[in-house]
C-alpha cells in the first residue's frame, strides 16, 4: 500500500495540472484558432504569407536572444535543491542582455537592407514583439516553476481577452492589417507581464546585486545546447514557409499557412497536456515507478492523439470551407498530410521531455539535427516539382524520422514499452484516411470519402477508447463516469455515428440546417424558461450567419434576435446584452467612431438613470 498511493498521486497531479493548463490554454489557443476566420476575412493571402514569415522570424530569433533560458528556469525552478530567487534573477539577466544585443544588431540589419524581402518594413514592431514575447515566456515559465499553475491559467484567460480586444480594435476597427495583428499580440503580452509581476509579486524574486556566477554557468550549460536544438526544430516547422515564399511567392505561403490551422488543433490539445507533462517528468525523474509512469502516460497520450487526428481527418474538408472561407479552399488539399505530421510532432516532443528531465539536452541537439537536414533537403527537391505537397511531405518525413531516433535513444535513459503494435495499426488507418482525403482532389471522386472516412474513424475510436476510458474512470468525478457507464459503449458509438451524419447534413445543406435547430432551441428555452437555451440558439444564428453571409449580416441577425429575450425577460441583464449588440452593429455598419459615439451616449444615459445608486457608491467609498 505504501507504493500505490504515490503512484496514484502522480497521475492525479498530472491530470489536475492538465485541466488547469487546459483552462488557461483553451482561452488563448482556441481563441487564436477561432480568430482565423477574422484573419482570413480581413487579410489577403499575400498579407497572411507576409505575416507568417514575420512571425517565423520572431520564433527563430527568440531562442538565440534568450539563450532558451526559460527551459533552465522551469528545470531548476522545480528542483528544490536550487534557490528560486537566484533562478529568476539569472533568467532576467540572460534575457535582458540578449534583448539589448538585439537592439544594437537589428537596426544595422535594417539599414543594410539585407533582409528587406522578409522584414517588409516591420523591423521596429518585430523587436517590440520579440521583447514582450521573451519576457512573457520567462515570467510565465517561472510562475509554473513555483507551482502557481492556477495563476498561469488565469494569465492565459487574460491574455486571450486582450488578444481578442486588440484584434477587434486594430484589425477590424482601424483596418491596420499585419501591423494590427502584431500590435494586438504586443499589447496582450505586455499586459500579461504586468499581471504576472503584480499577482505573483515577482519583484521579491529579483536581486541583481550579487548574481551567482556558478549557478549562471550551470543554467547556461543546460540551456545553451537547446539553442541549436530549437533552431533545428524551427527549421522543420518554419523552413516550409521561407522556402515556399522563395520558390512560389507569398500568396502560396498564405495557402500553406492556412493549411496548418486545422493541424494546429491537434497540437493545441497536446500543448495543454504537454505543459503539465513537462512538470511531472521533471518532478518524477528520480521516483521508483518512473518507467511505469512514462509507459502509461505515453500510451494514453498516443490513444488521444490518434482519436484527435482521425476526427480532424474526418471533417477536414467541410471544416476548411466553413472556417477558412472560399479564398483558402485549396488549403484542404494539404491539411490532411499536415494533420498526420502533427501526431509525430507531439510524439517527438514527448520523447524530448526525457532529455529535459534528465539534463541531457545535448542529445536533443543531435536528434534535432536530423530533422533539419531531412526537412530542408526534401523541400529543395520536392517544392519545385510538386508545389505545396512538397513541404507537407517533408514535414511528415522529418517528424517520423526524429521520432524513430528519439524512441530508440531516449529509452536508454528511461526504458519503457512503446506498444509498437498499437502504433503500427493506428498509423495504417490514419495513412488510409490521409490518402482518401488527398486523392479526392486528384481523381475528383467524393463518394468514397463519405463512406470510408466515417468507418475508419469509428475503427480508430473503438481501438483507443477503452484505454482512455480505463484511465478516466480513476480520475474523473464519479458522477461523470456514472453517466458514461450508463450510456455504454454501444450508445456512445451510435452517438458518434449520429454526429457524423449530422456533420454531413450540415455540409450538404451548406449550414442552413442550423437555422431550424437554433429556432427550436430558442422556442424550447422560452417555453421552459431556460435562458441558456435561448442564448445558445441566438449564438448558433450568429455563427451560422457569419459563415454563410459574413460578419455584417451575422451581427445584424444576432442583434434582432436579442430583442426576443429583452421583450420576454425585460431585465437589466438583457438590456445590457442588447446594448452591447447594438454597439457591435453600429461598429459594423458605421465603423469604430460611430460605435464609440454610441457607447459614450449609452454611458451618459446610464449615469443619468442610475445617478442615485452611483452617488451612494461614491459616498461609501469616500467616507468609508
Amino acid at each position: 500500500m505504501s507504493q500505490a498511493a504515490p503512484k496514484q498521486s502522480n497521475y492525479k497531479r498530472l491530470f489536475s495540472n492538465t485541466i488547469i493548463f487546459a483552462i488557461g490554454s483553451f482561452s488563448s489557443k482556441i481563441l487564436v484558432l477561432l480568430l482565423v476566420k477574422v484573419y482570413t476575412t480581413y487579410l489577403s493571402p499575400q498579407e497572411m504569407g507576409v505575416n507568417d514569415v514575420i512571425t517565423q522570424i520572431a520564433n527563430w530569433l527568440q531562442p538565440i536572444v534568450t539563450m532558451t533560458i526559460s527551459e533552465a528556469v522551469i528545470r531548476f525552478g522545480l528542483d528544490k535543491a536550487y534557490d528560486n530567487k537566484k533562478v529568476f534573477t539569472l533568467g532576467n539577466i540572460v534575457c535582458l542582455t540578449g534583448l539589448a544585443i538585439l537592439a544594437i544588431i537589428l537596426p544595422i540589419v535594417t539599414i543594410s537592407g539585407v533582409a528587406d524581402k522578409y522584414l517588409s518594413g516591420y523591423s521596429f514592431l518585430l523587436y517590440v514583439y520579440i521583447f514582450m514575447s521573451s519576457l512573457k515566456l520567462v515570467y510565465s515559465t517561472f510562475v509554473r516553476s513555483i507551482e502557481k499553475v492556477k495563476l498561469f491559467a488565469v494569465n492565459g484567460i487574460l491574455t486571450a481577452f486582450f488578444t481578442l480586444f486588440g484584434t477587434i480594435l486594430f484589425i477590424c476597427g482601424f483596418k491596420m492589417g499585419n501591423t494590427g495583428y502584431l500590435l494586438s499580440i504586443i499589447m496582450s503580452d505586455f499586459i500579461s507581464i504586468i499581471f504576472l509581476t503584480v499577482a505573483a509579486k515577482l519583484w521579491r524574486y529579483i536581486e541583481f546585486k550579487k548574481p551567482d556566477r556558478e549557478m549562471l554557468r550551470t543554467m547556461l550549460q543546460y540551456s545553451v545546447p537547446l539553442i541549436p536544438a530549437q533552431l533545428l526544430w524551427l527549421i522543420t516547422n518554419s523552413s516550409d514557409s521561407f522556402m515556399t515564399t522563395h520558390y512560389m511567392g507569398s500568396e502560396a505561403n498564405g495557402i500553406l499557412s492556412a493549411s496548418y490551422k486545422i493541424p494546429n488543433l491537434v497540437a493545441t490539445v497536446y500543448l495543454m497536456f504537454g505543459q503539465a507533462w513537462n512538470m511531472s517528468a521533471i518532478m518524477e525523474d528520480d521516483s521508483d515507478d518512473r518507467n511505469e509512469f512514462y509507459e502509461n502516460v505515453f500510451l494514453l497520450n498516443q490513444c488521444l492523439l490518434y482519436m484527435l487526428a482521425a476526427g480532424c481527418l474526418l471533417i477536414v474538408q467541410p471544416l476548411t470551407n466553413i472556417w477558412l472561407g472560399e479564398a483558402f479552399h485549396d488549403s484542404a488539399r494539404y491539411s490532411p498530410i499536415l494533420i498526420y505530421s502533427s501526431v509525430f510532432s507531439c510524439f517527438t516532443t514527448f520523447m524530448g521531455s526525457i532529455y529535459l528531465a534528465s539534463k541531457r539536452t545535448k542529445r536533443s541537439l543531435v536528434t534535432s539535427l536530423f530533422s533539419g537536414i531531412i526537412n530542408v533537403g526534401l523541400n529543395v527537391i520536392l517544392i519545385p516539382r510538386i508545389g505545396l505537397y512538397g513541404p507537407a511531405i517533408s514535414t511528415v518525413a522529418s517528424y517520423v524520422a526524429v521520432f524513430i531516433i528519439r524512441a530508440y535513444d531516449s529509452r536508454k535513459l528511461v526504458p519503457f514499452n512503446l506498444h509498437i503494435g498499437k502504433i503500427v495499426i493506428n498509423n495504417i488507418i490514419l495513412v488510409a484516411m490521409v490518402l482518401i482525403n488527398v486523392f479526392q482532389f486528384i481523381i475528383g471522386y467524393r463518394v468514397l470519402t463519405f463512406i470510408a472516412l466515417p468507418i475508419l474513424f469509428l475503427i480508430v475510436f473503438l481501438l483507443n477508447f477503452k484505454t482512455l476510458w480505463n484511465a478516466a474512470e480513476n480520475l474523473l468525478p464519479k458522477k461523470i463516469t456514472g453517466i458514461i457507464n450508463r450510456l455504454g459503449a454501444s450508445r456512445i458509438t451510435v452517438l458518434c455515428i449520429a454526429l457524423c451524419v449530422f456533420a454531413a447534413i450540415v455540409y450538404l445543406t451548406k449550414g442552413f440546417i442550423i437555422y431550424p435547430i437554433a429556432a427550436a432551441a430558442v422556442i424550447a428555452g422560452l417555453l421552459k424558461n431556460k435562458k441558456i437555451a435561448v442564448y445558445a440558439g441566438i449564438a448558433l444564428v450568429f455563427l451560422t450567419s457569419w459563415d454563410i453571409f459574413g460578419i455584417e449580416t451575422a451581427v445584424a441577425a444576432a442583434a434582432l434576435c436579442l430583442i426576443i429575450p429583452l421583450a420576454v425577460y425585460h431585465t437589466n441583464a438583457e438590456l445590457l446584452v442588447c446594448a452591447v449588440a447594438a454597439d457591435a452593429l453600429m461598429f459594423v455598419v458605421g465603423g469604430i467612431y460611430l460605435a464609440v459615439f454610441c457607447l459614450m451616449a449609452e454611458l451618459l444615459a446610464a449615469i443619468i438613470i442610475f445617478r442615485k445608486q452611483l452617488f451612494r457608491i461614491l459616498e461609501k467609498i469616500m467616507f468609508k
